[in-house]
């Protein structure tokens, strides 16, 4: 009976009973779940822990699971059993993440779907997991509420790695590279470029042909390792002489491959010579074909058989693919390819300045200077351009497929400057007369022709005419165009009311500044203190007294002062004191 009403005696007090059932401390995490009231939150009437109830809290999971993502998502039946992992009741200062007997350290990080290999298993956990890497909406929400989570990373390179390469490459970054280290690239092969490295070629360094270049910009998060890297692209190797100084000073021509190679610049060939019997017939081998691997032109390909007789040879196009996909095409066939090009290399053209002045765009003033690329942009659309029939038969004579992109053929009026040139102006301007012609010269876009009192609605005289024109005509914020019009016309549009509104007209609007002011100059006034400016006359000993005296500086606003006009004494009394002290208070004269 003793121990019963002991018993009692404990169960009177809900802390006591919470005691006695639980079966130890909450973590941190989960202290507010303490007492008995709380139990079935987790746990439903005579049951176990409710893997449900765990997920009705911990909401962030359960799309990853129900994907079969990520940690959770990859384990099954019983192993998803949350308090497997999470063991509860342990105290206050028990982990609940559940590293398991090795700790974090230990933990196999493949069980997540993203093992750590190379470099990467070398890292510390919070070099990956912090918030400036995440990437999942739900992940930065957590992190309102916790300190920190091991969710919502991405998985690819370029998410967590900076582009070393700035853009250059548009490759998977796994072509070349893995885990290891960034360096050697293991995955590259030069031989599968566009330049395949023979020879002596083979033993320079990468920065020997691919120059250092240094980035202007600063980047944030993440940085880069270096803020130089290599340029890799647009890089040009049509010619030796496009890495190699020409030793003969032009003498020999511009194919040092007719006479050396890449296994020693001291191991002489003749070319010309090897291939002297091509001379004997219709077509000499000259320039750049004396390089061409017979098989090239003559064959056998894949169902043809050689041909070395009867082969078309007369144009161009009859063994090339036309480059600039018909927009070079004349009405009478295809175009002569030698207006532009040597048999030497297909770049650089031939074409220059004087060629351009034949067309019907000659260029004038500062066109003659502008790159070619500048206005003959490469269009990637053209691309779509390539017929399939060319290009399954350069892929089955082994031929690769060398195509200008670069637009020559306009649908626009090129006369039209806008045709090519953003309208800065954002259309405030095209109404007027000539278009951009009748502003800018095609010798320089600064040099303007306007005339400002003919061709506005607000000629410039006196100091406007001195006044740099982005005084009056600027951008209202960054990015946004310079306003030329509408403009308002009158002087509050530019200039400030040095009178604080005491010429105001009575009814409203903007104060008649010219009735007293001129262009000139703001002291040199037209005002005389006489009809029909003002009805009180200046005579006598007034007439000589400094305007001040009489039209004082008073506040207007905080640190704002302004010369008082209005309203002002007309009385003798109302400025000058009272010598004979009211003796003469009752007399008319």
């Amino acid at each position: 009976m003793r121990r019963l009403g002991l018993i009692l005696v404990l169960l009177g007090s809900a802390a006591a009973r919470a005691d006695l059932f639980s079966p130890g401390d909450l973590a941190k995490a989960h202290q507010n779940l303490e007492g008995l009231s709380n139990c079935t939150r987790c746990h439903p009437a005579g049951q176990q822990l409710s893997q449900q109830n765990c997920l009705a809290c911990h909401k962030e999971l359960l799309p990853r699971i129900e994907k079969s993502a990520g940690l959770h998502g990859r384990l099954s039946g019983e192993k998803r059993d949350c308090e497997r992992c999470h063991k509860e009741h342990a105290g206050r200062d028990h982990d609940l993440m559940g590293w398991g007997a090795a700790g974090k350290k230990g933990f196999d990080h493949g069980r997540t779907g993203w093992a750590l290999k190379g470099g990467h298993a070398k890292l510390e956990c919070t070099d990956c997991h912090e918030k400036r890497r995440m990437v999942w909406p739900v992940a930065l929400k957590l992190l309102e509420v916790r300190p920190h989570t091991m969710l919502g990373l991405p998985r690819e390179c370029e998410d967590c790695h900076f582009d070393e390469h700035r853009g250059q490459q548009q490759e998977d970054c796994a072509y070349c590279h893995n885990e290891k280290a960034w360096k050697p690239a293991p995955g590259f092969d030069h031989n599968e470029t566009d330049y395949k490295l023979t020879g002596k070629h083979t033993k320079v360094k990468c920065s020997g042909c691919h120059p250092s270049v240094k980035d202007p910009e600063k980047h944030g998060f993440p940085a880069p390792k270096s803020e130089t890297f290599l340029r890799f692209a647009d890089v040009p190797f049509g010619s030796c002489l496009d890495c190699h100084k020409d030793v003969h000073d032009g003498r020999f021509g511009l194919r040092c491959q007719s006479c050396h190679s890449t296994v020693d610049w001291r191991t002489i060939h003749n070319a010309s010579k090897e291939r002297e019997f091509h001379d004997k017939t219709k077509f000499p081998l000259k320039g750049a074909h004396l390089d061409v691997d017979c098989k090239a032109c003559h064959g056998p390909f894949k169902g043809i058989p050689a041909k070395f007789k009867g082969l078309a040879f007369k144009q161009c196009t009859d063994c090339h693919a036309d480059a600039h996909l018909g927009q070079l095409g004349v009405a009478k066939g295809p175009p002569d390819c030698t207006t532009c090009h040597t048999v030497d290399a297909f770049t650089p053209a031939r074409y220059g300045l004087a060629e351009h002045q034949k067309t019907r765009y000659p260029l004038d003033g500062a066109h003659a200077v502008v790159p070619c690329d500048a206005c003959h942009a490469a269009t990637p659309a053209l691309s779509k351009a390539i017929p399939k029939a060319v290009q399954a038969d350069l892929k089955k004579r082994g031929r690769p497929e060398r195509f200008s992109f670069a637009q020559y053929r306009f649908t626009k009026d090129t006369a039209a400057c806008d045709s090519c040139h953003e309208d800065v102006h954002k259309g405030q301007l095209s109404k007027v007369q000539g278009g951009c012609a009748g502003c800018h010269q095609v010798s320089s876009f600064a040099k303007v022709t306007f005339d400002h009192d003919k061709g506005s609605r607000y000629p410039l005289t006196g100091k406007h005419r001195e006044t740099a024109c982005t005084k009056c005509h600027f951008a209202p914020k960054a990015g946004a165009a310079v306003v030329y019009k509408p403009l308002e016309t009158v002087c509050s549009a530019c200039h400030p009311d040095e009178h604080a509104g005491q010429f105001a007209p009575p009814g409203g609007g903007p104060t008649d500044c010219e009735k007293c002011h001129t262009t000139d100059g703001f002291r040199q006034l037209v005002f005389q203190h006489a009809p029909p400016f003002t009805d009180y006359l200046l005579d006598g000993q007034h007439a000589q007294v400094a305007c001040e005296k009489c039209h004082p500086k008073v506040t207007v606003a905080r640190k704002v002062q302004a010369a008082r006009y209005k309203p002002l004494p007309r009385t003798c009394e109302g400025c000058h004191a009272d010598f004979h002290r009211g003796a003469f208070s009752g007399f008319e004269p």
